[in-house]
C-alpha cells in the first residue's frame, strides 16, 4: 500500500477536529428536556437538529483519522490494524444509524403525534415515542462495544514500539478498558462509574484525540 503524506495529515487534521466535536458532544449541547410536553417539540429545537447532525459529522471525522492510522500500520501489523479499523467502522454505522432514527423515524412521530386529534391514536402513539429510546439502545451497546475494541486493537498494534508510540499504544488499551467499563455499567448502574465516565468522556476523550492527532502528524513528516 502507497501512504500518501497529505493523506495522513488530513486524517491527522480530521483527527484534532473530533476533539473539537467530541468536546461539543459532552459540554456545549444541553440534554433533552425531561418531560414528554417538552421532548414532543425537540422536532422545532434547531440546537437539537444541529446536535444530531454533529453527532454524525464526529463519527465521520474519527472514521477518516482512523484509517490514517490503519494506514500507518497495515504493514507492521496488519491482523490488529484491519480488524481494529474494522470495527471503528461498525462504531460509526451504529450511531450514525442511531441519529438517522431520531431524524428520519422519532421526529417525524412527534410531529404526526402534534395533529392527531383521536385520543386513542394519540396515546398509542405517545407509548411509541415514550419508548423508542429501547429500539436504539442495543446500537448504542454496539457503538460502545465496537470502539473500545477498535481501541483495543489500535493499541495491540503499537505493541513492542517505543517512546511516544509505545505510550500511545497504553493509552489506547486504557481507552479501551474505560469503554468496556461504561458498557458494563449500563448494566451494573453504579453512579459513581457513572460520575467517572461523564468525567472521563470530556477529558481523557478528546485528550486522546490530541494525542492520536499529534501522532499521525508526526507520521506524516516521517513519510517521503
Amino acid at each position: 500500500m502507497i501512504i500518501k503524506k497529505d493523506f495522513i495529515k488530513f486524517a491527522s487534521v480530521c483527527c484534532f477536529l473530533s476533539l473539537a466535536t467530541t468536546l461539543g458532544i459532552h459540554l456545549f449541547f444541553p440534554d433533552p428536556p425531561a418531560t414528554f410536553d417538552e421532548r414532543i417539540l425537540l422536532f422545532r429545537n434547531n440546537t437539537y437538529i444541529i446536535n444530531r447532525w454533529w453527532v454524525i459529522m464526529h463519527c465521520l471525522l474519527v472514521i477518516i483519522s482512523m484509517w490514517g492510522f490503519a494506514m500507518l500500520q497495515i504493514k507492521k501489523s496488519p491482523g490488529f490494524s484491519v480488524l481494529g479499523f474494522l470495527f471503528f467502522s461498525v462504531f460509526a454505522i451504529a450511531e450514525i444509524t442511531r441519529q438517522m432514527f431520531v431524524l428520519f423515524y422519532l421526529n417525524e412521530l412527534r410531529q404526526q403525534y402534534l395533529v392527531l386529534t383521536d385520543p386513542v391514536i394519540k396515546e398509542s402513539l405517545k407509548f411509541t415515542i415514550s419508548n423508542a429510546g429501547l429500539l436504539t439502545a442495543p446500537l448504542f451497546g454496539v457503538f460502545i462495544f465496537a470502539f473500545g475494541l477498535g481501541n483495543l486493537c489500535y493499541g495491540l498494534s503499537l505493541v513492542g514500539e517505543s517512546g511516544f508510540t509505545k505510550l500511545l499504544s497504553v493509552m489506547l488499551i486504557i481507552w479501551s478498558i474505560c469503554c468496556f467499563i461504561s458498557l458494563g455499567n449500563s448494566f451494573w448502574k453504579q453512579p459513581a462509574i457513572d460520575a467517572f465516565i461523564e468525567k472521563y468522556s470530556f477529558t481523557y476523550q478528546p485528550f486522546m484525540r490530541a494525542i492520536i492527532a499529534l501522532w499521525l502528524w508526526k507520521k506524516s513528516e516521517q513519510l517521503k
